[in-house]
């Protein structure tokens, strides 16, 4: 990725991750234009196929969380936020992305518990989790994934 698409991705990654926090909602529409845009970009840099897969495992993965609790554990926004980040990140960069952030999510939503800082049924924004573990994929990526290539004797 370019540095000014890369810069401009991680403004997008933290503006949405922090209203998420302070919200407890996304705005739809943007991340519906970042998809667009990450997909366009992607397939101008010869990887379509591999953000268009990104965006379907990205947005598979949430959807089925959504679906199975009804909303109660990620929204329509989610969906869409892991859409934009496929896009950008392809396959398996969103794999590396989902990997994380559920690492982290989990290892922060302990402390918020443990701290009393969050109760049982509040509700914890997903969306910074997906930033920090998009941040992680851009940075470690290719050896996350190469790890998990040797480790499952697939690579």
């Amino acid at each position: 990725m370019e540095y000014a698409v890369m810069l401009a991705f991680l403004v997008y990654l933290f503006a949405l991750a922090w209203y998420d926090w302070k919200k407890k909602l996304l705005p739809v529409e943007p991340m519906i234009a970042a998809t667009i845009v990450g997909f366009l970009f992607q397939t101008l840099d010869g990887d379509a196929v591999s953000s268009a897969i990104g965006i379907l495992v990205g947005v598979g993965f949430i959807w089925i969380q959504v679906a199975i609790s009804k909303g109660k554990w990620m929204g329509r926004g989610d969906i869409w936020f892991a859409a934009s980040i496929g896009a950008f990140l392809g396959w398996p960069g969103i794999g590396v992305v989902l990997y994380l952030t559920y690492i982290v999510g989990g290892v922060i939503a302990v402390v918020l518990f443990a701290t009393g800082i969050y109760r049982r049924g509040m509700r914890i924004p997903f969306a910074p989790f997906l930033a920090i573990g998009t941040v992680g994929a851009m940075l470690w990526g290719n050896q996350i994934a190469d790890w998990f290539t040797r480790g499952f004797g697939i690579g």
